[in-house]
């Protein structure tokens, strides 16, 4: 029997990365004792109203209409998105559906499209009104109305 030249790949399992052994945490305003649905996004677990959100949402409440994985003895749904932005979106409903966004910059710009998108995303209709509504307030789109505000 020829022998082969080359060595043959190891069979052991691949070392997981510190980041990868991380348990899951909680997050410490998004997750109430009495909510009754897990989202799920990265390590981060947002225990929150299924109806609140299915109030506010179409998607949401198609989302709870399916079938889920339990975990920890409820509905667990993963979201797509970083912890990041479900807490962003999951703050605008818990604090009646009102963006607050002291001046508008392009450093608070990002986060707020980030809002408008995640709000278009899930159909939750105030908040992209009102988004909308104060970027056109504050950068107009016609010369004429950008004149206008600055002789204000």
């Amino acid at each position: 029997m020829a022998q082969r030249d080359s060595p043959q790949p190891e069979r052991k399992r691949p070392r997981l990365s510190p980041e990868d052994e991380k348990p899951f945490v909680n997050h410490p305003t998004l997750y109430f004792d009495d909510g009754n649905v897990i989202l799920g996004a990265g390590r981060t677990l947002f225990c929150v109203h299924r109806s609140l959100l299915s109030k506010h949402s179409i998607v949401f409440l198609d989302l709870f209409a399916q079938q889920h994985e339990r975990f920890r003895g409820l509905p667990h749904i993963n979201m797509e998105e970083t912890p990041e932005e479900v807490e962003a979106l999951l703050n605008v409903v818990y604090d009646g559906l009102r963006v607050e966004v002291q001046e508008l910059t392009v450093e608070t710009f990002p986060a707020l499209a980030n809002l408008l998108r995640m709000a278009t995303k899930y159909k939750i209709h105030r908040p992209c009104t009102d988004i909308i509504a104060r970027i056109r307030a504050e950068w107009p789109a016609t010369l004429t109305q950008h004149d206008a505000k600055e002789t204000e």
